[in-house]
């Protein structure tokens, strides 16, 4: 448990940490338009590698399997906080993706496999505070690096607590060999569904492509995006075709997919996730541009967010495993969540700061509620067989939730700003620099007279940013009424039948 906790804290952080960073990692590499691509590459690899990983921990040594994973996400640490230029940033931040993919799945897999199933959601819980822990000294360290060192160290950070968390595991992590390890390991990379993941990174990378192109000013109409969305949609197609066609060897079982828990529980993620992520990332850069506040600063005003959320996923982790029932505490937090999102959007200039921490207190109470239960919810319903492919599934969907509505996000933000311009809003500004700029600095280079309206302009495309999270709140709401009313005490009855 210390070994995940470890691991969890470590991903948490990273996904967090460099929100405070981005307005002057943006002023440094003068990559405004690339802030959508510093959380979406992440998540795309995290997202588009999930589903493999979790035929990985299935055919493969567990521990093994996390190890690999802990190496690649280092690896990727260590090429952001060496990064030379904004592409080399964005690579580093793929790889650890692609590492953060196993771990996150390796974290919930080594739970299920070690703990009674009764007991599970409290070790889940327990897991997920971490999780929250992590996001919320994430931003704090990151302000805290950034105003007095170097935003650099948001990555370094990473190098000694993954060498830590390798050690544990390492040595007091003992898993039984799984039934597949008498297979050869040419015959259980076949059984990967390489070409399945292939489709699927594919599709992923043409879509992402589109919505980068158009936070760059190219025109949805033009041939590019139209060309890059219709190659994601046939190449989507031909996943599923591959999918069904696979059967159960499939990278992605449809006889999985298709269960109505399951099916529920990923709809529920990718919403939840999606809501939250424009949240996470571009709040910070409402108090630094907007308030006018430091980074260090900024990290400090995101605190009530993380730890209401964190205090929240354990205390509903508790409930589920007294009760039994995931279903009530996905419903209701997903509501109150959605509330809170609402509440978001009426941010202005001015607002004192009772509101807007009373803000961030309900959206985080009612989706700490919720973001755990889908997956206790889908190991209820799951065989120890299909365990780790539904679990993957999840995740995956909460990545593909954030990598997409981050993209989107910036887009909305900056057609923002560019339709100030076009009209006459704002007259005698360079928008263009300003984005370049980056939103620590945008105050520099804006004159004293103009300042008030550039704030208002800028507070209204954030507010825009977060209003497209409420229908996606609503969405979870509806998805997490189709989780099935199955108590995990029962199943648990069962097996010690």
């Amino acid at each position: 448990m210390l070994g995940l906790m470890l691991g969890m804290l470590l991903i948490s952080m990273d996904r967090t940490i460099i929100s405070t960073a981005i307005p002057f990692i943006t002023h440094q590499f003068r990559s405004t338009p690339d802030i959508g691509w510093y959380g979406s590459a992440y998540l795309l690899t995290a997202c588009a590698f999930q589903p493999m990983f979790g035929r990985i921990f299935m055919l493969y040594s567990i521990k093994k399997s996390y190890l690999v994973s802990l190496f690649l996400f280092e690896a990727g640490s260590l090429l952001c906080a060496t990064a030379t230029s904004s592409i080399m940033l964005i690579v580093g931040r793929a790889i650890a993706g692609f590492g953060s993919a196993g771990i996150i799945t390796g974290s919930f897999i080594v739970v299920s496999t070690a703990v009674p199933l009764r007991t599970r959601p409290i070790l889940m819980a327990v897991v997920g505070l971490m999780f929250g822990a992590g996001a919320t000294i994430g931003p704090l360290l990151g302000g805290v690096f950034t105003d007095l060192v170097t935003w650099r160290w948001c990555f370094y950070v990473n190098l000694p607590i993954g060498v830590a968390t390798l050690a544990v595991m390492m040595l007091f992590f003992h898993p039984k060999a799984g039934k597949h390890s008498h297979r050869g390991i040419l015959e259980r990379v076949l059984d990967l569904d390489i070409f399945g993941n292939v489709l699927l990174l594919g599709s992923s990378i043409m879509l992402f492509l589109a919505l980068e192109y158009t936070t760059q000013g190219t025109p949805w109409r033009s041939a590019k995006i139209i060309g890059l969305l219709v190659g994601c949609g046939i190449v989507a197609i031909l996943f599923l075709v591959w999918q069904w066609w696979k059967g159960d060897a499939a990278l992605m079982p449809p006889r999985i997919m298709t269960q109505r828990t399951v099916s529920a529980s990923c709809g529920m993620a990718l919403m939840t996730y999606a809501a939250l992520i424009n949240l996470t990332f571009f709040l910070p850069i409402w108090f630094q541009a907007v308030r006018g506040v430091s980074a260090m600063q900024s990290g400090v005003n995101m605190i009530p967010y993380f730890v209401v959320n964190s205090a929240f996923t354990l205390g509903a982790g508790i409930f589920v495993s007294a009760v039994g029932y995931t279903t009530p505490p996905a419903v209701i937090g997903c509501a109150i969540g959605t509330v809170g999102l609402g509440l978001m959007t009426t941010l202005k200039v001015d607002t004192p700061t009772v509101q807007w921490a009373g803000y961030q207190v309900i959206t985080s109470a009612g989706f700490g509620m919720a973001i755990q239960q889908g997956f206790t919810a889908v190991q209820t319903v799951l065989g120890p067989d299909d365990m780790a492919v539904g679990t993957s599934a999840v995740v995956a969907s909460q990545s593909l939730g954030g990598a997409l509505f981050l993209s989107v996000g910036n887009s909305i933000f900056q057609s923002c700003l560019v339709k100030a311009t076009a009209e006459h809003v704002l007259k005698d500004i360079n928008v263009k620099e300003l984005i370049d700029g980056g939103a620590a600095s945008f105050r520099q280079l804006v004159p004293d007279n103009d300042l008030p309206l550039m704030l208002e302009v800028y507070n209204k495309a954030l507010a825009t940013v977060f209003t497209i999270s409420i229908p996606l709140g609503v969405l979870s709401v509806v998805m997490s009424c189709f989780i099935e009313w199955k108590s995990h005490h029962r199943e648990q009855e069962c097996e010690s039948g």
